[in-house]
């Protein structure tokens, strides 16, 4: 009988033990995670739809509480935030930390610089990726960077006239992202900057003339084309723009090793998916905005290239007084000799 009970009792023991490790993994870990513009707009779904992704490929033991644009700190707060360990992660773009860092909207968009494509090229294969995380430890922040979608050329200017000639920009007040905002300043044009939620109610207010914001997906969502209804191209203050997550060192040490491994795996597919994915309802956008009857303006090529003069000398003169910016825009420079004539070659002149 005692037999009996002691191999039953070690039988039990045994369970347990095996039982403990499997216990242990499925422990859910939930992270907050906050967006950079209102609940319901394009963006915030593309977070969301990360955040799936996160949780579908670590089985759920990991899982994003997501929240909107100011639900936890103000948007421009967020990268200190996460660095402090107010929450563990923030969604949005580097061009928001340009009050912080001078060099961070280098690595949302360079005025006449990468499209989509090549800005990937550079993050992954010209050094660009090692550069993102350099500039956030520089800074003294705790924040690990992840890479996130990019995004296609942005709509260049909302605005109700007609905007063709550098003449036509003066006199009206626009909403403007960096580093463009800053070099339209410095050839004497009146520029402001604000976050996305901002923007509907300073036009319909009239505190601004005209606004970008975004691609063509975005910006349909954001309602910018019922007070607007002229849509300018081509999107030289930004060829292309990248997302971000950038999360809390000591929440990410935190990790198990195999989570760690399945959250970079969902970070590269949504980069990919998301990209994709707003491709596809921007080229929606776009006949919807036909639909209402949007005209589009081509703004004067001589005017896009006067405004690729400007940017150029300004990047150059900020490279002068700030090395690490400096150290950025050589790298995109050098990269740009040796990819954008490839690229050209192997591409057919559609």
């Amino acid at each position: 009988m005692r037999r009996k009970m002691f191999a039953g009792v070690f039988t039990i023991v045994v369970m347990i033990a095996l039982m403990v490790p499997a216990l242990a993994q499925e422990k859910v870990i939930k992270w907050k995670v906050q967006g950079f513009v209102p609940a319901g707009m394009l963006y915030h779904e593309t977070l969301q739809r990360t955040a799936e992704e996160v949780k579908n490929l670590t089985g759920g033991r990991l899982v994003w509480e997501v929240f909107p644009a100011g639900a936890l700190v103000p948007p421009f707060e967020g990268l200190k935030a996460v660095s402090d360990g107010v929450y563990e992660a923030n969604f949005g773009y580097t061009g928001q930390w340009v009050g912080k860092i001078p060099v961070a909207p280098l690595f949302t968009a360079a005025p006449g610089g990468m499209n989509a494509l090549d800005m990937q090229m550079w993050l992954e294969h010209g050094g660009g990726k090692e550069l993102y995380q350099e500039m956030y430890d520089k800074y003294k922040y705790n924040v690990k960077v992840f890479i996130a979608a990019p995004l296609a050329m942005e709509i260049f200017m909302w605005s109700k006239k007609p905007l063709r000639k550098i003449e036509d920009f003066k006199g009206i007040k626009f909403r403007m992202m960096p580093v463009m905002g800053d070099v339209m300043t410095r050839n004497g044009l009146s520029v402001v900057f604000m976050p996305a939620g901002e923007i509907m109610p300073n036009l319909q207010r009239g505190v601004i003339d005209a606004a970008e914001y975004s691609i063509p997906s975005f910006d349909k969502g954001l309602g910018i084309w019922e007070v607007c209804k002229y849509l300018h191209l081509p999107g030289v203050h930004q060829p292309a723009s990248q997302l971000e997550v950038v999360v809390n060192k000591k929440a990410w040490e935190a990790l198990p090793a195999d989570l760690k491994v399945l959250v970079d795996a969902a970070m590269w597919k949504s980069r990919l998916q998301n990209w994709l994915w707003m491709e596809s309802k921007s080229i929606e956008a776009m006949a919807f905005f036909k639909e209402k009857g949007i005209e589009i303006v081509e703004v004067d090529p001589e005017t896009v290239k006067t405004f690729m003069k400007w940017a150029s000398v300004y990047l150059d003169e900020m490279s002068a007084k700030d090395e690490f910016f400096g150290k950025v825009w050589k790298s995109q420079k050098d990269f740009g000799e040796k990819w954008y004539p490839y690229s050209k070659r192997f591409s057919l002149p559609h």
